[in-house]
């Protein structure tokens, strides 16, 4: 059954734009969920690599510190001072 002869039928002149109205609507209601879980799952996507990015830096730091640590233990026994600062 077309919806627009219904309306038409009724002789108002608005018709077309109320069902328009009543179909965007309907058409939001059943798009809306699918839409909501794809923004969800691309948020989830760039948080976790961002994650991974944090991760990754935090440690590569922790290496550094223990490669600079080994430096300076090396350079210590060496100059047998601890106050020499490092470039």
């Amino acid at each position: 059954m077309d919806l627009t002869s219904f309306l038409a039928a009724g002789a108002h002149a608005d018709s077309g734009f109320v069902v328009g109205l009543v179909l965007g609507g309907f058409t939001g209601f059943l798009v809306a969920p699918a839409i909501r879980s794809w923004q969800a799952y691309r948020e989830w996507t760039d948080a976790s690599r961002e994650a991974r990015l944090a991760d990754r830096l935090l440690e590569r730091m922790e290496i550094d510190a223990d490669l600079d640590e080994g430096r300076r233990e090396v350079d210590d026994k060496v100059l047998g001072s601890t106050w020499r600062t490092h470039p």
